[in-house]
């Protein structure tokens, strides 16, 4: 997973806090994504400042070849603004794993329905042959 980092009315101070912190919360989502390539999920990590209501907004873009997740969170302090955007977008990732697997499922019982009926006619087929060669 490719991350890029995007910063708005931020402070050095606050580049470096976001910087350090933001690796350590992205390692649960690197978990639920080991099923997908590397080069093919890209997440942009936007963070801005509000100086009139002294708070940060956090913004996180999930790039995948078949979806785009975004996550937006507002709080006072960077670290809970990151928390809750992290938490939202992995609650978006494990419903959307979901709906894959239970597609998944789906499309395997409607294979295996077909298949007995398959086989029976099949069967049914070798019978009279083998009585008429008897």
């Amino acid at each position: 997973m490719k991350v890029t980092n995007t910063y708005k009315n931020l402070s050095k101070q606050e580049q470096e806090i976001f910087d350090n912190y933001i690796p350590s919360k992205l390692e649960q989502i690197k978990g639920l994504l080991q099923k997908f390539q590397e080069d093919a999920v890209l997440l942009d990590c936007t963070i801005e400042k509000f100086d009139k209501h002294d708070a940060y907004s956090v913004e996180l873009i999930l790039k995948m070849p078949m979806k785009i997740i975004k996550a937006k969170e507002t709080s006072h302090t960077i670290l809970k603004a990151i928390d809750l955007s992290k938490d939202r977008l992995i609650i978006q990732v494990k419903k959307l794993i979901d709906t894959i697997q239970k597609e998944q499922l789906q499309a395997r019982r409607h294979s295996s329905i077909r298949r007995p009926k398959v086989h029976e006619e099949v069967a049914v087929e070798d019978i009279h042959t083998v009585e008429f060669l008897k």
